[in-house]
C-alpha cells in the first residue's frame, strides 16, 4: 500500500510503527458552527482510509480530536449570550449528527482539548525547561521557532521566506515574530484555567500535540491541506522538541474544496455547509462526489457536479436492483458466459484494490466499478445470455462486491428500491412535483401495457415525460426516474 507523505513530498510504502497495528490522528473540527463541505471532505477521505486500513488487516487505533476553547468559540457565545461550553457541545454534537448522515463512522476515541489542560500546561513546561519556549511579562508562553532548525520541514518553507512574511500583532511580547504562543494569558471576561503562568488557555497547536501524546509514535497524522502550515508544522516543532522522538511518519493531507471555481469562504458569501447541501441531494451523493476525484486534488462544487454524482450513483443502483429482480425471476439455462467475459469479470476487482492500494486512489476504483457495472448491464440486455447459469452466478457475485464497495467505500450499502426510492422523492422535491400524481399515471400505463393498449402506454408516456419523469420497460417491468 502506498500513501503520498507531505513530509517526504512522494508516495512511500506503508509500513507502521508496529507490524499489525497503526495508529492514526487526523485533526478534528473547531467546534463553533455548523460543518462545510471542506470539513466533510476531510472527514470522508479520512473515513476511507481507516476502512481500507481495517479491510488489509490492521488493527487500526483512530483518533480525532475537537478543538472546544478557541477565541471563535468564545466570540459565538459572547454574540448569542450563550456559555461557551454549551456552544461546543452543540457544534459537537451537530458533527456527528452530520457525519452519520454521510456514513462517516466514528473515530476510535474523540479527545476534547479542556480535557487535556494538565497535560498541555505539562508540555508547556517541559518546552520552557529545555529552552524551547518562554513566558512574557503578561503570562504568555511562546515557542521559540529559531530553537528548531529543521522548522518549515513539513510545509518546505524556510526561515528566511517566513521572516519576510512575519508580523507581531500590536499587544503580542514575543522575542521574535517568527514565534507562536502555546499559552495564552486570559482577557477579562474569557474562561481561563490557573497554571504556573497566570490564568489563561492553551493555543491551538499545542493541543493537538497533548491530545495525540496517549498514542504515539503515530503512523499517520493527517488533515485538510491548510492545516500544513503553521498547524501541523507547529505541531511537529513543539511535540519533538518536547519528546526528542518522530511525531508521526505519514503526513496525509486532502486538498481544498471549491465552490464554482472560487476559494469557499464567508467573505465571498459562498459558505456551503452540509445541512445546506443536503437539503437537496442524498447523504450518499454528496459521499460519492467528494471520492469521486483524487483525495489530494483540488474538487469543485458546482450544482452541475453534483447532478453528474447522482446520476452515477442512480446508475449503479439501477443495476444493483435490476440484478436482484433477474436473480429473483428468472429461469436458468445451462449456458456458459464467454471466456472473455469471464476474464474481465474476474479482472476487475484486482484493478479495484490496486486503485486503493496506490495512495487511495478513489477515483480510479469508482471507474473499476462502473466497468462491473458496464459489464453487468451488457448481460443483462442479452435475452440469451442474461438466463444462463453463468449469468446467475456472475450477478450473485455482483450483489457481493457492492456489500465489498460498501465496507471499504461507505458507498452502495443501501437496499436498491429504498435509494431509488428516495432519490425519486428528493428529485422531486427539487422540482416541486407531486409524487403521487405520477405514480398514479405510472400505474395506468402499466395497465395499458398490460391490456396491450400501445398507443395510450405511449401517450401517458409522453405525459409522462413532459413532467420530466422517464420510463423505460424491461423485461422485469417499467422502471421510471426523473432527471
Amino acid at each position: 500500500m502506498l500513501l503520498y507523505n507531505t513530509l517526504g513530498k512522494k508516495k512511500e510504502a506503508f509500513v507502521p510503527a508496529n507490524p499489525g497495528k497503526v495508529n492514526m490522528y487526523v485533526c478534528g473540527i473547531t467546534a463553533y458552527d455548523f460543518c462545510h463541505i471542506g470539513h466533510a471532505r476531510s472527514a470522508v477521505v479520512f473515513d476511507v482510509l481507516a476502512r481500507r486500513l481495517r479491510y488489509l488487516g490492521f488493527d487500526l487505533h483512530f483518533v480525532r480530536n475537537f478543538t472546544d476553547i478557541d477565541d471563535k468559540i468564545i466570540a459565538r457565545a459572547k454574540k448569542e449570550s450563550r456559555d461557551w461550553q454549551e456552544v461546543a457541545s452543540t457544534y459537537i454534537n451537530a458533527f456527528h449528527n452530520d457525519m452519520d448522515r454521510l456514513n462517516v463512522l466514528h473515530a476510535d476515541v474523540e479527545p476534547r482539548a479542556t480535557e487535556y489542560i494538565p497535560q498541555i500546561q505539562q508540555l508547556c513546561s517541559t518546552l520552557i525547561a529545555e529552552g524551547k519556549a518562554y513566558v512574557t511579562p503578561s503570562g504568555d508562553v511562546y515557542f521559540r521557532v529559531r530553537a528548531w532548525p529543521s522548522y518549515g520541514r513539513l510545509s518546505g518553507r524556510s526561515l528566511d521566506d517566513l521572516i519576510a512574511g512575519a508580523r507581531v500583532t500590536p499587544g503580542e511580547e514575543k522575542d521574535d515574530p517568527l514565534d507562536f504562543v502555546l499559552w495564552k494569558a486570559a482577557k477579562p471576561d474569557e474562561p481561563f484555567w490557573e497554571s504556573p503562568w497566570g490564568k489563561g488557555r492553551p493555543g491551538w497547536h499545542i493541543e493537538c500535540s497533548a491530545m495525540s501524546a496517549p498514542w504515539l509514535p503515530l503512523d499517520i497524522h493527517g488533515g485538510g491541506q491548510d492545516l500544513i502550515f503553521p498547524h501541523h508544522e507547529n505541531e511537529i516543532a513543539q511535540s519533538e522538541a518536547a519528546w526528542h522522538s518522530e511525531m508521526a511518519t505519514y503526513w496525509i493531507h486532502n486538498g481544498f474544496v471549491q465552490i464554482n471555481a472560487e476559494k469557499m469562504s464567508k467573505s465571498l458569501g459562498n459558505f456551503t455547509t452540509i445541512r445546506q447541501i443536503l437539503q437537496n441531494y442524498l447523504p450518499e451523493t454528496l459521499r460519492f462526489f467528494l471520492l469521486d476525484k483524487h483525495y489530494r486534488s483540488p474538487i469543485d462544487f458546482t450544482p452541475q457536479s453534483m447532478d453528474e454524482a447522482e446520476k452515477a450513483l442512480h446508475r449503479v443502483y439501477t443495476s444493483l436492483h435490476e440484478a436482484r429482480n433477474a436473480l429473483e425471476g428468472s429461469k436458468w439455462k445451462h449456458i456458459v458466459l464467454p471466456e472473455n467475459i469471464l476474464q474481465e469479470w474476474a479482472s476487475l476487482p484486482q484493478t479495484f484494490i490496486a486503485a486503493l492500494d496506490d495512495d487511495i486512489n478513489t477515483a480510479q476504483a469508482l471507474g473499476q466499478i462502473f466497468s462491473q457495472v458496464r459489464l453487468v448491464n451488457r448481460l443483462l440486455e442479452d435475452k440469451n445470455l442474461c438466463t444462463s447459469e453463468g449469468c446467475r452466478t456472475l450477478l450473485t457475485e455482483f450483489l457481493k462486491r457492492a456489500q465489498n464497495w460498501d465496507r471499504q467505500l461507505g458507498l452502495f450499502g443501501a437496499q436498491p428500491t429504498v435509494f431509488l426510492s428516495d432519490l425519486r422523492a428528493i428529485r422531486a422535491k427539487r422540482k416541486n412535483l407531486d409524487l403521487v400524481s405520477v405514480t398514479n399515471l405510472l400505474k395506468q400505463r402499466e395497465q395499458a401495457r398490460a391490456q396491450k393498449n400501445f398507443m395510450q402506454s405511449d401517450e401517458l408516456r409522453n405525459q409522462l415525460l413532459s413532467m420530466g419523469v422517464t420510463v423505460r420497460d424491461t423485461i422485469t417491468g417499467q422502471i421510471w426516474d426523473m432527471e
